[in-house]
């Protein structure tokens, strides 16, 4: 029920900024679109008993897409934030709130985070942790020469029943011909929220793997992205990203370390 009445909620502020501030429509498409080839190298926190780790070249894209207050925002350096799916509520010079829908947390299952056929015992017996699919408020705000951002969001349509509050600063600037994007911030997941994932239920406890009840948990992170441009259309592109983990996290059963990185380089085409 707590999850229908915030989607309700967050329906009904969709419809009256759209009645209400009908100045700033727009029926113009606008989007922008960069595909290309990169080596990655990514470790996520380690699971037990699983392969955590992963290098290989990869397709990488960045895309801004918006129609009238819709927009879909996707960013190829930001390994633990995804896609944003969002809806314009207010817009101001200098500050803003969105109505957003994201993923805030990695799902696995007994195969770890990729599904194979490769039998993990360490992982035996545990259920699926599906991936969130939080609905929320983003305020924002210039602050300086940084993109300010606060967001609110509860686990709506997955399985959690939790709630994350995330904060995050963004700066973008030139350093000789490289364009730098540099992004820090932090994450507070709610006791249910963080539990979903990293706890060990009754059912899932084994002589090896107790009951364990996570709590609330914060976490950390960086990332930066510095793009060269090498011809007209083309960009070379690298960047970095590291997130520790709350030290919780660290002991639970399912879990040999709260920390992931994420290295990338490559070349991509700027439509």
């Amino acid at each position: 029920m707590k999850k229908i009445i915030i989607f309700i909620i967050l329906l009904c502020a969709s419809f009256y900024s759209q009645a209400e501030l009908d100045e700033y429509d727009d029926d113009e498409f606008l989007w922008q679109l960069s595909l290309g080839g990169f080596w990655v190298d990514l470790a996520l926190p380690e699971l037990k008993g699983a392969e955590s780790n992963f290098d290989s070249l990869t397709m990488l894209v960045d895309a801004k897409i918006q129609y009238k207050r819709f927009y879909l925002n996707s960013h190829s350096g930001d390994f633990f934030g995804g896609s944003d799916i969002g809806y314009q509520l207010i817009i101001e010079d200098d500050w803003g709130v969105d109505v957003i829908y994201g993923n805030y947390q990695i799902p696995f299952s007994n195969e770890g985070y990729f599904d194979s056929e490769t039998y993990i015992p360490e992982l035996e017996g545990i259920k699926e942790r599906k991936r969130d699919q939080s609905i929320g408020f983003s305020y924002y705000r210039t602050i300086g020469e940084y993109q300010a951002v606060a967001e609110l969001v509860y686990d709506t349509l997955g399985d959690s029943n939790g709630w994350v509050l995330h904060f995050e600063a963004t700066r973008n600037f030139e350093l000789r011909n490289w364009d730098v994007w540099l992004n820090f911030g932090a994450n507070y997941y709610s006791a249910n929220f963080i539990d979903y994932f990293y706890g060990v239920d009754a059912d899932e406890a084994r002589s090896s793997r107790p009951i364990y009840e996570m709590g609330h948990a914060v976490s950390v992170f960086t990332q930066v992205q510095a793009n060269y441009p090498i011809a007209e259309d083309w960009v070379f592109s690298a960047g970095a990203s590291v997130l520790v983990g709350a030290s919780n996290t660290r002991k639970s059963p399912l879990i040999n370390s709260r920390h992931a990185r994420a290295v990338f380089a490559g070349v991509k085409y700027v439509f």
